[in-house]
């Protein structure tokens, strides 16, 4: 062995633990040299990574049992964990004070059911980071706005709202089978605005009293231009900007073509738009398209009935809703006693804008099995059965899809099928004219307003 190999060697290179450790290494390492099999090797390394978040699991545990002993700035010369984490491991703070609000949240059984899920690999540990800083932040909401209509009988502690959105985000992980961290963290703002309300218009109100906007011109002839205010005035730019973007080129080597290039132009082209029509009486045709999902109760005023949420996931406060009301189409999609959502729009290949909102109730993003962080806005309306499959194009036999797995899927569904189907394809008389019958989507909980 030579120096640099000593050198290498963990502190506790030749102890038990130290010895089983660099067993596992070598077995992992093993298992990553199929050449060729790089499906294999995939396999291999979701099932070192579901390991590896076990081992991280148990250590937090024991971490937070240290720090509860109060010996952790004794013996491991940190007063808090993170600080441990972050000198001890080599991590940056940010993580390891993730790490630690987890540590603390399982260690004071906030989240008995995450702890559960987390040790019989339901979870992992990304998830449930996510899912512990939702609670978190719902909980130190809920204490700076408590509910307007609770008053002093409002009895409801720090665990309580912990496990009202700990159990909200595993039943939607249940319900769909993969949830991703970027879903619960959206999932996070919707219980959120059901929990405390009053923040939503609180926020709102405080960023609608503090907007403003500043255009400076430099010498260079150049300008610079930024604006502040409410978020639901960013969902409104933001729509605006993405129906004046032109799609990518199909060369990537082409000038002028980032993203940040193409938000400009579509900038200047809203600002032509609006300069050539700002005296015209009224525009009949929409320039500008945003989906927004409200329950009609909520609407009403119950803002304990859930939440209005944007395409892309933003939750709205109400008094912006109403606000828009009479610059939108109400599109109203009905319930039956079932909770399934009533068929909307004509049969057409296509799926209208109305179908596809009936179609998407449920869904946050892509709906792709193995999970997708693409937004609704991103999608494609997927049929389940396919249409050349005799599919018929309803709410409960389309799902929300991106480009990029619509089109794998139809990539394996044709690999699948090459060898029976393939040469009978363009024929009509072979085609499938009724298909198998679609599984539909979960139900809804109650009727709501589609609006745009």
């Amino acid at each position: 062995m030579t120096d640099h190999e000593e050198k290498t060697l963990p502190p506790d290179g030749r102890t038990p633990l130290g010895t089983a450790l660099r067993d596992a290494v070598d077995a992992v390492e093993h298992a990553l040299r199929r050449p060729g099999d790089d499906a294999a090797v995939l396999d291999a390394l979701t099932l070192v990574h579901r390991h590896v978040d076990a081992l991280q699991h148990r250590a937090l545990t024991a971490l937070a049992r240290v720090h509860a002993n109060g010996n952790l700035l004794d013996i491991g010369g940190q007063r808090t964990m993170a600080a441990w984490m972050t000198h001890a491991y080599g991590i940056p703070a940010r993580r390891a004070k993730d790490m630690e609000l987890l540590a603390e949240q399982l260690h004071h059984r906030r989240l008995p059911q995450t702890a559960r899920s987390l040790t019989d690999g339901e979870l992992s540990l990304g998830e449930a980071i996510a899912i512990a800083k939702q609670a978190d932040k719902a909980a130190a909401t809920h204490a700076e706005h408590p509910r307007h209509d609770a008053g002093d009988d409002d009895t409801t502690t720090r665990n309580d709202i912990c496990a009202t959105v700990e159990a909200a985000i595993l039943r939607a992980k249940a319900d769909s089978g993969v949830i991703s961290v970027a879903r619960i963290h959206r999932l996070g703002g919707r219980i959120l605005a059901s929990l405390t309300p009053d923040h939503l218009e609180n926020d709102h109100a405080w960023a609608q009293a503090g907007r403003g906007a500043r255009l400076t011109t430099r010498d260079a002839g150049t300008f610079h231009f930024e604006a502040w205010g409410p978020v639901a005035d960013a969902s409104r730019l933001l729509a605006c900007l993405d129906s004046y973007t032109p799609p990518p080129s199909a060369d990537a080597a082409v000038p002028g073509d980032t993203k940040a290039e193409r938000t400009y132009e579509a900038f200047a082209t809203a600002m032509g738009v609006a300069h050539s029509h700002h005296t015209c009486a009224g525009i009949d045709t929409p320039v500008v398209h945003l989906d927004v999902l409200v329950p009609d109760t909520v609407l009403a005023g119950n803002t304990t009935a859930g939440a209005a949420v944007t395409d892309t996931g933003r939750v709205l406060p109400v008094s912006v809703l109403r606000e828009w009301l009479t610059r939108s189409a109400i599109r109203p999609l009905f319930v039956n006693e079932d909770g399934v959502v009533a068929h909307v729009g004509e049969r057409r290949r296509l799926a209208s804008s109305a179908l596809r909102a009936a179609a998407f109730k449920g869904h946050s993003g892509c709906a792709w099995k193995g999970g997708c962080d693409r937004p609704l806005r991103s999608c494609q309306a997927d049929h389940i059965v396919e249409f050349f499959q005799g599919g018929p194009t309803r709410a409960d036999n389309l799902q929300p899809l991106c480009s990029m797995h619509n089109r794998l899927k139809h990539r394996r569904a044709l690999a699948r099928d090459r060898h029976r189907y393939w040469a009978g394809r363009t024929s009509p008389a072979h085609r499938n004219t009724r298909g198998p019958e679609p599984v539909p989507p979960a139900a809804p909980e109650r009727s709501e307003d589609a609006f745009s």
